[in-house]
C-alpha cells in the first residue's frame, strides 16, 4: 500500500485541484488545524496511492511536531510505503517522522491476543537511520520499565543489556555481590540485603580514548516495596518503574555508540531490589559508603540515593570531565514540576546551561531546581555524616544535596525523572507505562558536549 501524506497549513486556491476537492474539504470540516486529517483516494494521482490530508496550522514547538507525527502514525492501520509532502512552510519533517515512528510502540508480551504489527516505510526520508537508532533505544527503555518485577530479576536485566549492546563498540562488565562488598559499597549492599535476589553492578565503556570523558550513573531498583518503611499498596503498584534510570543510561550509551559520537561515555548501574524481610536494613541503621562517608537510614524508602551514592563515588575516582546521573529519585520532583517535566540539578552553571540549551524547546521538557546549600542542615545527622531523608519539604533538593556529597567536586548533572519516566494515560506519543524519557535529553547534551 502507498500513502502520501499532504501536510497543509491553510485551505485555499494554492492547493492543487482545490476546486475539484473543495467539497471534500468542506464535508470533512477540514480547516488545516493541527491534527485534523482525513483520507482521499482521488487527489492528483493516477495510481493506487491513498492520500492522507493533514493539518499543521498551530504547530510551533518540537513537541507539537512529534505529536503531529504520532497522530499520523496512529491513523495508519496497514503496512505501507509512506511519502511526506509539505504544502505548508516551516515544518520540522525530522520531528514529524520521529513521531510517526514513536507511534508504533506496543508492549504486548503478556497478552494472549496481540495487535497486528504495522510496518511503515518512509520513502523520502533523510533521517531514517538516526531516527531508527533513537526509537530503538527509547523502545528498549520502555520495554524494560514495562516488564513486571517478577520477570525482571538482576540476571534478566543483565541479559537484556547484553542483547541491546551486542555488536556495538561497548565494553561490558558485570560485577557480583562479592565484588560489591569487597569494594565497600555499603549503600548497594544495604538496600539489596532484604531481597533474596543478589545485587549486580553493571558497567559499560564506550570510546575510552576520546578527549572528553563523561560518566553516567543510572538508578536500578528493579522493584521498590519501600523496604521496612513499607509503601502503601497503591504506592507499590507502579514500582517496577524504579529502574527507569538504569534502563535510560543503557539506552543512551547504545544510541551514542550507534551514532558514533566523538565522546567517551561510561555507564554505571547498581541493580537491586528493595524488599522487607528479616535481613532488611532498618530505620536508624548506619551505612558506610564507597568514599568512606556514612549515612544514617531514617527511611528505607529513600533507597535510590543510597545506591546512587556508591556508584557516583566509584565513578568519580576515574575523574571524568563531567559526571551525570539519571534516576526516578523523588516524588517531590513531580510535586514541584508535574509529571511531564524532568528536574535538573547541577553544581556548575556552565554545565547546567549546556544541558538546558541542548534541550531548549525540546521534545522532552526540563527545568532546573536549585542546589540550595542551606538545606544541607535538613540531612544532617547527629550520629553519622548525614541522613538519607530531610523530611517532607524540598525533598528533591535534599536528595540531590546528598548525592552531591559523592561526586568529588567534579562538574555534575543530576536528572530526576520520577514524574516523566512513566505515562499515566495513553496518548499518541506515550502509551501508558514506560516513556523512555531522558534518552533524547542526555543524547542532545552529549552531542553538544562532543562538539564543544
Amino acid at each position: 500500500m502507498k500513502i502520501e501524506v499532504l501536510l497543509i497549513d491553510q485551505v485555499n486556491e494554492s492547493i492543487d485541484n482545490y476546486d475539484e476537492n473543495r467539497i471534500l474539504f468542506e464535508a470533512n470540516k477540514f480547516e488545516a488545524k493541527k491534527n485534523q486529517m482525513f483520507y482521499m483516494s482521488n487527489y492528483n494521482s493516477t495510481d493506487d496511492t491513498a492520500f492522507l490530508i493533514v493539518g499543521t496550522d498551530g504547530c510551533k514547538s518540537e513537541y507539537d511536531f512529534v505529536d503531529l507525527g504520532a497522530s499520523i502514525g496512529k491513523k495508519i492501520n496497514n503496512d505501507c510505503d509512506l511519502k511526506l509532502t509539505a504544502i505548508a512552510e516551516n515544518l520540522n519533517m525530522y520531528l514529524i517522522e520521529l513521531g510517526i515512528m514513536l507511534s508504533s510502540y506496543r508492549f504486548e508480551n503478556f497478552k494472549s491476543t496481540k495487535s497486528p504489527e504495522i510496518n511503515i516505510n518512509v520513502l523520502n526520508s533523510e533521517f531514517s537511520t538516526e531516527i531508527e537508532n533513537k526509537v530503538n533505544s527509547i523502545f528498549w527503555v520502555r520495554d524494560m520499565v514495562n516488564f513486571p518485577a517478577l520477570t525482571k530479576s538482576p540476571e534478566f536485566f543483565q541479559a537484556k543489556v547484553e542483547e541491546l549492546i551486542d555488536g556495538l563498540n561497548i565494553n561490558f562488565t558485570s560485577y557480583d555481590e562479592k565484588w560489591i562488598k569487597e569494594n565497600k559499597m555499603g549503600g548497594v549492599i544495604g538496600v539489596s540485603q532484604g531481597s533474596e535476589r543478589s545485587p549486580k553492578f553493571l558497567v559499560g565503556e564506550y570510546n575510552t580514548k576520546a578527549k572528553k570523558q563523561i560518566s553516567l550513573i543510572g538508578k536500578g531498583v528493579l522493584f521498590d516495596s519501600g523496604g521496612l518503611s513499607l509503601k502503601s499498596p497503591s504506592g507499590m503498584e507502579t514500582m517496577k518503574t524504579d529502574m527507569a534510570g538504569a534502563a535510560t543510561a543503557w539506552g543512551i550509551i547504545a544510541l551514542v555508540a550507534k551514532q558514533g559520537l566523538d565522546i567517551g561515555l561510561k555507564v554505571y548501574t547498581p541493580i537491586v531490589e528493595n524488599m522487607p524481610s528479616g535481613t532488611a536494613i532498618r530505620p536508624g541503621d548506619i551505612l558506610s559508603m564507597r568514599n568512606g562517608k556514612t549515612i544514617e537510614v531514617m527511611n528505607t524508602d529513600a533507597e535510590g540515593r543510597l545506591i546512587m551514592a556508591d556508584a557516583l563515588a566509584y565513578a568519580s575516582e576515574s575523574k571524568p570531565d563531567i559526571i551525570c546521573d539519571v534516576a526516578t529519585l523523588t516524588g517531590a520532583a513531580y510535586v514541584a514540576l508535574g509529571v511531564e517535566i524532568g528536574a535538573v540539578f547541577s553544581n556548575n552553571k556552565k554545565t547546567l546551561e549546556s544541558f538546558l540549551n541542548s534541550n531548549n524547546d525540546g521534545f522532552e521538557n526540563y527545568h532546573s531546581l536549585p542546589l540550595e546549600q542551606s538545606y544541607k542542615s535538613l540531612i544532617k545527622s547527629n550520629i553519622a555524616d548525614m541522613k538519607n531523608s530531610g523530611g517532607r519539604f524540598g525533598g528533591a533538593i535534599t536528595a540531590a544535596l546528598l548525592l552531591e556529597e559523592f561526586v568529588d567536586d567534579l562538574d555534575w548533572v543530576h536528572l530526576d525523572i520520577a514524574g516523566p519516566a512513566r505515562s499515566r494515560s495513553n496518548n499518541s506519543i506515550y502509551p501508558e507505562g514506560g516513556t523512555g524519557f531522558g534518552v533524547l535529553g542526555y543524547f542532545n547534551f552529549l552531542t553538544n558536549e562532543a562538539s564543544s
